[in-house]
């Protein structure tokens, strides 16, 4: 080695040493006392306590418009109540009011129908004109044959029907 080499090494070496060692001019860290933290530590609690907390303020919602549905209310409807008969035992449903008018149906115990009309006669007595539903076909049974079920005041008194002639047989 040249003892220029030498030279550089001696200055250099020294050099690394001492900035390895931290004696470049590095501050020193300063101490705090704990009476400096306690200080600081009571300003940060007073400063929370009395900072402005921000409250939320509620946003108005802005009403919507409802239109209300006119809707009217249906007046309640009386449902027409009919009186009801009930076989008391297999009957013939006939043509007219009387065992003049000629047998069209059985009518048989247990069945009902709703009474349409009525035909008073004195030596006959009472006789209901019926209408039964999917059970047969319509027309008149004896009261007696039969039970009655419901107010009969609003029936209406029907006319029979002309007698058959009894040549047509």
């Amino acid at each position: 080695m040249g003892s220029r080499t030498l030279r550089i090494l001696a200055v250099l070496a020294p050099a690394v040493l001492l900035a390895g060692c931290g004696l470049g001019g590095a501050a020193a860290t300063p101490t705090i006392s704990s009476e400096d933290v306690l200080a600081t530590a009571q300003a940060y609690a007073e400063a929370t306590r009395n900072a402005v907390t921000a409250t939320a303020t509620p946003t108005p919602v802005p009403p919507t418009a409802t239109v209300p549905l006119a809707t009217d209310t249906p007046a309640p409807t009386a449902t027409p109540t009919f009186p009801v008969v009930t076989a008391k035992y297999s009957v013939a449903v006939r043509t007219g009011p009387g065992e003049v008018y000629p047998a069209i149906d059985l009518f048989l115990q247990g069945q009902t129908a709703q009474v349409i009309g009525r035909f008073d006669d004195t030596p006959i007595g009472t006789w209901w004109s019926i209408l039964r539903i999917g059970q047969g076909i319509n027309g008149w049974v004896w009261s007696g044959a039969v039970d009655l079920s419901g107010d009969v005041s609003g029936v209406p008194v029907l006319e029979p029907p002309p007698t058959p002639d009894p040549d047509d047989d």
